[in-house]
């Protein structure tokens, strides 16, 4: 896999923080999909940085394809969606759990 963003960071409040991949394969052997990609917010809740949302295209369970796996739950949500709508669903989904877990107020623009 050719890297492309490795563990980009962007920064929307000192508490809360989006962490981007992106690679592009270099053979089909590697990966079903022509791109791999992740993104995860993150929130410090003042002692560790945890993972409220994450949207990425790994295998998960033996299958491909892009999924969300949102905070606190166990299933993976499938989705059939792009690294850039990704980037979009991640800040609206992040946007109401900070909301509604932790009564944080952070406007993704």
């Amino acid at each position: 896999m050719k890297i492309l963003i490795d563990g980009l960071n962007e920064i929307y409040a000192e508490n809360v923080r989006l962490v981007k991949t992106l690679m592009k394969r270099e053979s089909p052997d590697e990966h079903p999909e022509l791109t791999k990609w992740a993104l995860q917010m993150l929130y410090f809740n003042g002692s560790e940085w945890i993972e409220i949302c994450r949207i990425d295209n790994y295998p998960h369970d033996k299958q491909k394809g892009s999924h969300i796996h949102a905070y606190k739950k166990d299933e993976v949500k499938r989705i059939d969606i792009t690294f850039q709508e990704a980037e979009k669903a991640i800040k609206e989904i992040s946007s109401r759990i900070l909301k509604e877990k932790f009564k944080e107020s952070i406007k993704f623009e």
